[in-house]
């Protein structure tokens, strides 16, 4: 089972949902589009392997071409993952400030 390598993303963690997602490999043939998906995605210092991969939440409807027989998503060459709808569970806690030790010596 793929899991997306966006951040926040949870599409390939649970079986439902995968459902009408369809998962793409980072395209390693061009490194350059490599490094362009990585900025993309936020993630500086992400090294993908050969089974990273990110759904297609993250593509415009116009980067993919449609098989014909299977209906099947492809990616159209040179597509870049643009659509990034996720909240930052880091960015939406909380924060909790720690009581300063009191220094007043009233009694």
């Amino acid at each position: 089972m793929s899991i997306c390598s966006v951040l926040g993303c949870n599409n390939g963690k649970r079986k439902e949902s995968c459902r009408a997602k369809t998962f793409f490999r980072f395209p390693f043939r061009y490194p350059a589009l490599v490094e362009t998906w990585i900025k993309a995605i936020g993630r500086e210092h992400f090294r993908p392997t050969p089974s990273s991969t990110l759904c297609s939440d993250h593509f415009e409807e116009s980067c993919f071409v449609y098989q014909q027989f299977t209906n099947r998503r492809q990616l159209k060459p040179g597509s870049i993952p643009t659509i990034f709808n996720i909240s930052d569970p880091k960015s939406t806690r909380e924060v909790h400030k720690t009581r300063e030790p009191s220094t007043s010596n009233e009694t």
